[in-house]
């Protein structure tokens, strides 16, 4: 496969050039967990939240709450929810228009939903060549697909090869894997747990598909298990989920572990107090708005501070950062203003030792 432009050359074996990413969460991955990621991690792919082809086709040209990201968030790919192949086409041309690195079909959620989407994809995977070839034409490079090992009564040993194999015929060559099945009849959450994880399916995926980059996505908790799957296992790359939102500084020592670099971050207190002020001038350059189906706000400041709940988490400082927290984002949906996310930050910080705030991520260069 040919090098992702956006690292260059330097990116060291056996790990690649996506040897780490984290994966598309709804309500989380949005742009501000994006970018407190990006002060973490220089490398790492980062995903959007699925978007809805329609949502993007209906409000175009309309789209800076859904598509806009700040530059430093590459590499960053939009994943796209659909069952349509003209509304995924048009969608993904536009998601190029925005900038995104890549483009990813949803063809894992597996959310209860009646349209043809997500995991019930995977039941017409015509369809899905069909979305693929589409999204081809409209961004101007073949997609990547985001599956699980199977569906339903789709048993991973006769589904997922001949699966494989379709997506490659219509120019897919990087698939992001999660080793569980999808059960329809069972909601989102008890999916990723009920069905068992089966990391083998992905491993032997890999090794019998060498012409198509596997990666591993589905109970990784950590760097050095994700580099076990690198290394031993032949997988292309891990994508890692709701650890990296529970924990985020875990983020700060991917560079070294994953891609063989220095990692960016400098301390915790560097890292807060740059995104601190990186959302002081994303909130004071735009009005509040509301994403179409949820609550939250993206232009209000608990919605900035949201990421930062768990960055102490596992440190004696992290249950009176959080309240702190909590605290004030609940003085703004009592309808209080005039503070900010720095001013939050600084309030919190104030109650951890500077020997916390300070601590650095482990790195060659100290």
């Amino acid at each position: 496969a040919p090098p992702m432009a956006w690292y260059g050359l330097d990116a060291p074996p056996p790990t690649g050039r996506e040897a780490l990413s984290v994966a598309p969460m709804l309500e989380w991955t949005d742009r501000h967990y994006r970018f407190l990621a990006r002060l973490l991690t220089q490398r790492t792919v980062l995903y959007t939240e699925m978007i809805w082809d329609a949502t993007i086709v209906h409000r175009a040209p309309d789209l800076d709450d859904q598509l806009g990201f700040d530059p430093s968030e590459h590499p960053v790919v939009a994943q796209l929810g659909g069952g349509t192949a003209d509304y995924m086409e048009a969608a993904a041309r536009i998601c190029k228009r925005y900038g995104y690195d890549q483009v990813n079909v949803n063809c894992g959620c597996p959310a209860k939903a009646k349209t043809c989407f997500g995991a019930r994809l995977m039941k017409e995977p015509q369809r899905v060549v069909d979305i693929c070839k589409a999204v081809h034409r409209g961004c101007g490079e073949p997609p990547t697909v985001k599956c699980r090992i199977g569906v339903d009564a789709l048993e991973p040993a006769a589904f997922l090869q001949p699966f494989l194999e379709r997506l490659g015929g219509a120019g897919v060559d990087h698939v992001i894997v999660h080793a569980r099945k999808a059960l329809l009849g069972l909601d989102p959450t008890k999916n990723r747990s009920v069905p068992p994880l089966m990391h083998g399916v992905v491993h032997a995926a890999a090794e019998a598909n060498p012409w198509m980059r596997i990666t591993l996505n589905g109970g990784v908790t950590s760097l050095a298990e994700a580099r076990t799957h690198t290394d031993e296992w032949g997988v292309h790359g891990v994508m890692i989920g709701r650890q990296a939102y529970h924990e985020p500084w875990i983020l700060a020592d991917a560079d070294r572990v994953m891609f063989g670099r220095p990692n960016r971050a400098e301390s915790r207190r560097d890292v807060l107090e740059a995104y601190a002020a990186r959302c002081d001038a994303f909130l004071a350059d735009r009005e509040p708005f509301v994403k179409p189906g949820r609550r939250s706000r993206e232009g209000h400041v608990r919605a900035t501070v949201d990421p930062l709940l768990s960055f102490f988490h596992g440190t004696e400082g992290s249950k009176a950062w959080k309240a702190h927290l909590r605290e004030e984002c609940s003085r703004e949906r009592l309808g209080a203003s005039g503070f900010s996310t720095s001013d939050i930050v600084e309030g919190g910080m104030r109650l951890l030792p500077d020997e916390l705030l300070d601590e650095r991520p482990p790195d060659d260069r100290h």
